[in-house]
């Protein structure tokens, strides 16, 4: 067994050293790259190598995490004695949270249960939550186990494997009722997996078990499932399936779903409540596939199903047809809350206007353009008023922004930081942040920008709620390069900033779940295709990460896009983040769009505030660069129909 390293560093002494590093600038330049060094020899098992510099590391703020890294990767042949210890040394520090995860993990492996619930601590992910059970289990602490296992159990999907004996012991003590079947069969069928509800159904009567395989069937034929001969008989599971088909073919159908639900509500006791509720389902997907009777749609339904959702679709619909009126009744319906809301107060201010009450317009006009977002900047257009960006830096005292920066974990965020151990860096920021008081938070995100580290900077003062400092929240790195990448792609540099800023907060190691990677969030695929076409070396696309590479490929990305789309910004940027092939179900077959009534219009809610954030940071990013602000309507041409862009035109 390897020697672990287990000295102790008072705090005493790190809080002189963090002192240190604040005032002399950068003074542990040499023990960073020492200690990056060492990191390499731990992770090439030059073991001997990583000994000596590790020994030379005892006062730099980052030898706890060389301790964990050596001790994880042995921690089978570690005493348990050793790794408590570990844990109360660093006790509150991050390394000493993962350590604790870390050996719930070996102890689960090596089935040591009672020490496992000694060291279980916290709210733990779903695996180490199942151990728990497992572990009380096997040392018959039974009490209460059933409620915390039918809360794992009760999912629409399959749960970690490691879950399995917790669930054969609601099995063996005969727990899972029918009925509880049919509940989280329900569960899995609403999250779309079907595979779970027939895997459940086993356990059911041949008869429940047919029930639940027609519904699967529902899933992907839903119209030939309405005319099964199971559904001729009305009943509870009959009604449960045919709602469930009505809503599968209104998802893509919903003139046909009308159809269907006109023939079958006659024949069936479905009560108020449900029929309310496929009726406003039946509504909504309408005006997402911009049916011309969806608005009419969403008026008729009842009066109980009418939400949030509803009376929002109700207004974008009456938008789209340009039916003033009804928005001016739509928007005077509105709860108070919802009513103050940036994007009801323009539409309202613009119905008033478009029916002739072009005071209250004006004053509704005049109110909103003070905001400094996609709507207070239309309303300024409206009044041909310069926009309003109110920037307000954050106020703070010097001496409590250096006294926040020398706490011990403030300093090993920014060395990991500085050491471009991003992830570590960033799970690290999470635990010291977790819990400060708001003007403790906006301390930490004027840190962070002082060290050069946009994206937390930017996610730490979201938390707040104080959104004013537009020099803190829009930042203007790589300036020169982001100018001329631009101008030699035809772009406006406001334009890829604000691509960068919405796409990864200039987080320049950023992965998305899909896969994209970096400042402008590019798919590997499509940066290799990219680069290709443009002629710009891209031996690996794991260089992506690299900035200049990255501006200069998305750049070259995002000039194909609008070259698709006659350079039209607003679409250009749906389909830079929905995909072309959604935009084109978007657009209108014959009939001009004002840009702005159709953004309204977009179904999906990430991609319409995607297109408004674009517009809106473009504005915010000229004002930062000191240059006028372009207008954004000038940025929003009409949209045409699909057959007069070039992407799909052919």
């Amino acid at each position: 067994m390897r020697k672990i390293l287990t000295t102790f560093i008072t705090t005493c002494w790190l809080l002189a050293s963090a002192s240190a590093a604040i005032t002399t600038g950068d003074p542990y330049e040499k023990e960073r790259a020492q200690f990056l060094e060492a990191y390499k020899a731990l992770n090439e098992h030059r073991y001997n190598e990583f000994d000596r510099l590790a020994k030379q590391l005892k006062g730099y703020p980052l030898y706890p995490y060389l301790e964990f890294w050596e001790m994880r990767g042995n921690l089978e042949h570690v005493s348990n004695e050793d790794i408590a210890a570990f844990i109360s040394r660093y006790q509150g520090d991050s390394v000493s949270v993962r350590m604790r995860q870390s050996w719930l993990y070996q102890l689960a492996r090596q089935h040591d249960w009672k020490t496992f619930l000694e060291v279980y601590r916290g709210n733990q992910p779903v695996t180490l939550q199942c151990y728990k059970l497992q572990a009380k289990i096997n040392t018959g602490q039974t009490d209460a186990l059933v409620e915390e296992a039918l809360q794992l159990w009760m999912v629409g999907k399959s749960q970690v494997k490691n879950c399995d004996p917790v669930f054969k012991y609601l099995d063996d003590n005969n727990i899972i009722t029918t009925e509880l079947l049919w509940q989280r069969i329900r569960l899995a069928m609403a999250q779309g997996n079907p595979s779970l509800a027939l895997y459940l159904a086993r356990r059911l009567s041949d008869e429940d078990r047919a029930w639940v395989e027609l519904w699967r069937d529902a899933r992907n034929r839903p119209a030939q499932t309405l005319d099964s001969p199971q559904l001729k008989k009305d009943s509870p599971h009959a009604r449960e399936i045919i709602l469930y088909s009505l809503r599968r073919i209104a998802s893509s159908d919903a003139d046909l779903s009308h159809k269907k639900w006109a023939q079958l509500k006659p024949r069936y006791t479905f009560s108020d409540a449900e029929i309310a509720e496929l009726e406003k389902n039946m509504a909504l997907s309408a005006a997402w596939q911009r049916n011309p009777r969806a608005h009419e749609w969403l008026v008729a339904v009842p009066e109980s199903a009418v939400d949030e959702k509803l009376r929002e679709w109700r207004i974008r619909s009456a938008v789209s047809i340009g039916d003033w009126a009804a928005v001016v009744k739509h928007t005077a319906e509105l709860p108070p809350d919802e009513a103050l809301r940036e994007e009801w107060r323009y539409w309202r201010a613009l119905a008033l206007d478009q029916t002739g009450e072009h005071a209250q317009a004006l004053d509704g006009f005049a109110q909103l353009a003070r905001e400094r977002d996609y709507h207070g900047f239309l309303a300024a257009d409206f009044m041909n008023w310069p926009y309003e960006m109110g920037n307000k830096p954050i106020e703070y005292d010097a001496a409590s922004l250096e006294a926040l920066g020398r706490q011990a974990g403030f300093v090993r965020a920014r060395e990991l930081y500085k050491a471009e151990l991003f992830i570590d860096a960033r799970r690290e920021w999470a635990h010291i942040t977790q819990g400060l008081a708001t003007d403790e938070l906006k301390l930490a995100a004027v840190l962070a920008e002082q060290w050069g580290w946009h994206d937390r900077a930017i996610l730490t003062i979201a938390q707040t709620g104080d959104y004013s400092d537009l020099n803190l929240r829009f930042p203007i790195d790589y300036q020169s390069e982001v100018r001329k990448i631009a101008s030699d792609y035809k772009l406006e540099p406001a334009h890829v900033y604000a691509v960068i800023r919405q796409e990864s907060a200039f987080n320049k190691d950023a992965r998305s779940p899909a896969g994209a990677l970096g400042l402008m969030q590019l798919m590997p695929k499509t940066g290799s295709l990219t680069a290709k076409k443009h002629n710009i070396p891209l031996p690996s696309t794991s260089l992506l990460f690299e900035p200049d590479k990255n501006i200069t490929i998305g750049s070259a990305y995002l000039k194909q896009v609008m070259e698709e789309y006659d350079d039209n910004i607003v679409l250009a940027s749906a389909a830079y983040n929905a995909g072309p092939h959604r935009v084109k179900r978007w657009l209108p077959e014959e009939e001009v769009k004002p840009a702005a009534r159709w953004i309204a219009m977009v179904p999906f809610n990430e991609t319409r505030n995607y297109i408004q954030r674009i517009l809106a940071y473009m504005a915010i990013y000229d004002w930062r660069m000191e240059q006028p602000a372009t207008p954004i309507h000038k940025y929003m041409p009409d949209i045409l129909p699909t057959r007069a862009y070039k992407a799909y035109s052919e």
